[in-house]
This record gives C-alpha cells, structure tokens and sequence, in this order.
C-alpha cells in the first residue's frame, strides 16, 4: 500500500494542469499491471484478481461513487445493489483488463428500460488513453452538417462501451454505440462474451461476476483497426478512465427506476473526457504475484473445474 500511495503522490506532482479538470478534483486511482506471463484467465472465475490490494478496488461504499442520474435520492444499500470494480493493464499487449463482481437484488436484463438502449443493468466504461481530455461524442450540426466526418470523431480519440453479459440483443456484450463496426468487440481487440459466471435470472435477485480486457486508441477509426491508431500504454502514465454503473430495476418509461452510479458523479462520461477521471498505470509487483509453481498449479485446479 505504501507504494501505492507514493506513486499516487509523484503522479500528482508531475501530472498536467489538464488532469485536474477531471473528477474527482485532485484524486489520482491506480490500474493494476499484470505481466504477460500471468494475465488473468477470462473464465468468470474472479479468483486470481485476489493478488490486488484492497486500495485498488472500488466498490459501492466509495463516497466518490455518486448517484449522479436517474433515481438520484437513492440511498447506498448493499441489500439493493452491491459492487466492486477493479481496472488493471498489460504493457506488451497494451490492453486494459477488467474485474466486475455485483449483487443485484432486481437483475434487469431484458433491455425495458428508459430510453432506447442503454438502461438495462450493465456497466459503462470510458478510456481517454491518451489523457487529451475534452467532448468526444459529436453530431453532424457540429461538423456543417457533415455526417461523415461526424461520425469518424465520434470515439476518435477516446472510447466508450456498456457492457453486458449475458449477450442483448441487438447491442450485443459490449455496446460501443458510437461505432457501427463489426470487429471492436472481437479478440484481439476485446474479449469475451462469456467470461463471466451468473446465478440468477431477468427480475430476480442475481450475483455477477465478469472479467474482461479492450483494447484503446489514439485515432480509433471506424473503418478498421488497420487505419486505427493504437495506444501504447505505458508504466508511470496517467489515462483518463470513467466507470457508470446502471441499476434499472425492472423499471419502464412510465416508472424508470433507473440510477447510474458514477465515479465522480457526472453523467455525461459517454462523450465528455472532462467529466472521468484519473488513473496512474502502476509497475508490476512482483511481491503479490504467485510464484510461477502456485500460478502453474492453480492454472491445472481451474481447468480440472473446466472438465
């Protein structure tokens, strides 16, 4: 933890007078680092995320998780909703990964809610990778009605997604919605549609637990990713992340029942960088790892679950 917060406390001398207007205001989080030779599995089983310190999770009961939209007077309740939330990259790969563990007393989950699209139970996640901040969702009438070049800023330089699992139709795990491609949510660019592990179904209490990774852009171009510009992650940088969590509820257009719980509050992480916050790409450490016997040994128990 020590270290942690000592490579909390650099980044934020040294980090740009831009990475203040993000929320919350001087507030610097932490995205584990694994190395290649022990990523996570992407098999639902959440137990090899054990290895990061507590100060890396957020959860629930963090005071800077706010609801900021929807159902705003909704106190926190573990017996409604509960969650922790867990960011982490890989340096080789250059790729974020994802842990998402949540109990739901109401698991909505057949795309009823509010709205045409993303007011179903899920979670939302922003990366501005390369920490330039600013609007990232445009229409043609900002562009002198040009839809075309519209289109190709909307997530140009920094992504957003809700993700789902199970798969809805026709938004499908994960929802980029600014994008009308077919390959952004595929391996090697993302995966998988079915890490996770669910008990309980559409308006009954449910758990969840998910892992996942996405690749992130400089210039993502909705053309393909050979005319995309990849962003090279690396250690000791900070990017700008948003997380939003929806919990509908099983509500409707007449009663939505719907709260978005932000990181720093702000509803509009799907198009502002202002509005997410910060994160310091952390160094492997190498103390917390297992040793490559015991990461061997449990990589034989986990698929010996598998058969």
């Amino acid at each position: 933890m020590k270290k942690i917060l000592a490579l909390c406390a650099v980044a934020l001398m040294l980090c740009s007078v831009s990475a203040f207007a993000h929320v919350p205001e001087g507030v610097i989080y932490a995205a584990w680092q694994w190395p290649t030779s022990q990523l996570p599995n992407l098999d639902g089983d959440i137990s090899e995320w054990d290895v990061i310190p507590a100060e890396l999770w957020l959860d629930h009961n963090d005071p800077a998780i706010i609801v900021g939209e929807g159902d705003v007077g909704r106190a926190v309740d573990a017996a409604n909703l509960a969650f922790r939330f867990a960011a982490s990259w890989n340096d080789e790969l250059d790729r974020m990964y994802f842990v998402f563990d949540r109990f739901d007393d109401v698991w909505d989950r057949d795309g009823g809610g509010v709205g045409c699209c993303g007011q179903d139970d899920s979670i939302e996640i922003s990366v501005d990778a390369d920490h330039s901040a600013g609007w990232f969702w445009w229409n043609p009438a900002d562009f002198d009605d040009d839809e075309e070049q519209a289109i190709r800023e909307r997530g140009r330089h920094a992504q957003t997604a809700h993700y789902r699992w199970p798969a809805l139709e026709p938004f499908g795990w994960k929802w980029f919605w600014m994008t009308s491609s077919d390959w952004h949510d595929k391996e090697p660019y993302a995966c998988c549609a079915d890490s996770y592990k669910l008990e309980g179904s559409h308006g009954s209490e449910a758990t969840i637990q998910v892992e996942w990774y996405t690749a992130v852009w400089d210039d993502y171009d909705h053309a393909s990713p050979e005319t995309s510009i990849p962003h090279d992650l690396v250690e000791g940088d900070i990017i700008g992340m948003g997380m939003q969590i929806i919990d509908n509820d099983n509500g409707n257009e007449d009663d939505p029942k719907t709260a978005k719980w932000s990181l720093g509050g702000q509803s509009d992480i799907y198009g502002n960088g202002d509005s997410i916050s910060d994160f310091l790409l952390l160094p492997v450490d190498t103390d917390l790892l297992p040793s490559a016997v015991e990461n061997d040994s449990w990589g034989q128990i986990k698929a010996s679950f598998a058969e």
